[in-house]
């Protein structure tokens, strides 16, 4: 780390004492640049990124269509300024191993599959289901993804749903959270 810093500044005083500035010493300015790239990435990944992000209140069931994207409007925690709310997609800020946790609440014969959506691609189910039953049921997922730089991951409602609510109240929270671990 240390000898890429200081070549990154060699270069650059070399590159920026050429008249003219880099239009006089391209390949030297392009050295400089993917230096540079690499030591922004290397920063990157020390920093800690973790978020928690939960529903401000019930969410209708029957407002929500199979396939759509939870937003989960209250952010407490961004640690990496992964996770928008206005999307619902958490970004990963630098590759790594993350955990990803999704909690979902249901009430009073309600029920919704809750998938865990990775690029794309479902890689955890859960199903919280008081479907026959007047009382709350609540699902969880824990599910770690091996994740690179820009991979989007999300909630969406999946295929079954039915009932009144998934609830977020002061009983149940409906939240998506997650940390990187390395």
């Amino acid at each position: 780390m240390y000898w890429l810093l200081l070549t990154t500044v060699v270069i650059f005083i070399d590159c920026t004492s050429v008249k003219g500035g880099c239009s006089g010493c391209s390949d030297t300015c392009q050295m400089y640049n993917e230096l540079k790239a690499e030591i922004d990435d290397l920063k990157a990944a020390r920093i800690p990124v973790a978020f928690y992000a939960y529903l401000s209140a019930d969410l209708a069931i029957s407002s929500v269509s199979t396939h759509s994207i939870i937003k989960y409007d209250v952010v407490d925690l961004n640690l990496g300024n992964g996770y928008d709310a206005s999307s619902g997609h958490f970004t990963a800020p630098s590759d790594g191993l993350y955990v990803i946790h999704i909690t979902t609440g249901a009430r009073d014969s309600s029920h919704a599959v809750v998938e865990l959506i990775s690029n794309g691609v479902i890689k955890d189910i859960t199903w919280a289901d008081s479907m026959n039953h007047p009382d709350r049921t609540v699902a969880t997922t824990v599910t770690p993804l091996d994740l690179r730089k820009g991979d989007k991951v999300n909630a969406r409602i999946g295929p079954a749903k039915g009932g009144a609510v998934l609830e977020s109240t002061t009983h149940i929270r409906c939240s998506f959270s997650g940390f990187k671990v390395q």
